[in-house]
């Protein structure tokens, strides 16, 4: 998985914050706040803090959730839905879990935390791409999830709802295929 401090210089850099600006929100000095982002401190005590700090999107609730991301190679983070749900934790520590197998195939895995704003709207624009209509249940909180299936079924489902979008969007990068699509637009010119 993505070390915790790529991901927070991630989550800095798409929350447009210096270290100054974090270091003023967590209350802390610029020193340690440089500290937690680089691993020199241990984020454990300050995790709460970091996460409402850092979380993609508009706060809008005591504690932001979390989502399973993939970080891409200029540090944008996209969340990775399964099928088409948007799901989301609200323990770290369960999107972690779920996140975990991913990263042997794909180590461009990690957790973030978000606010239920972005994931939704990030769904929209995953369902506006294929020309149809998002569902408000399809975010949703998996630690919360009801019914009869036990939950260890649906995180199996979660997982390989995520490893097929990751291994499509893994075609995206394929050099062979972006390759094939530059020459069909070469011959444009």
């Amino acid at each position: 998985m993505v070390d915790e401090q790529a991901v927070f210089h991630a989550l800095l850099r798409a929350k447009g914050l210096s270290v100054a600006e974090l270091a003023a929100a967590l209350r802390v000095t610029r020193q340690h706040a440089h500290r937690l982002l680089t691993g020199a401190r241990n984020a454990g005590p300050r995790r709460v803090e970091l996460d409402r700090v850092l979380a993609l999107g508009t706060p809008s609730a005591d504690r932001p959730i979390h989502a399973v991301a993939e970080l891409g190679a200029e540090d944008g983070l996209e969340l990775v839905p399964a099928g088409d749900v948007q799901p989301v934790f609200g323990s770290p520590d369960l999107a972690t879990e779920v996140a975990l197998p991913l990263t042997r195939p794909h180590p461009a895995v990690c957790v973030v935390p978000v606010w239920p704003s972005y994931a939704w709207s990030y769904l929209v624009a995953f369902h506006a791409a294929w020309g149809s209509h998002a569902e408000p249940r399809s975010v949703f909180l998996v630690d919360e999830a009801e019914g009869d299936l036990p939950l260890e079924s649906i995180l199996d489902e979660l997982r390989t709802g995520m490893a097929t979008t990751l291994e499509l969007r893994a075609q995206g990068r394929d050099p062979a295929l972006v390759r094939e699509v530059e020459a069909k637009l070469e011959r444009l010119h």
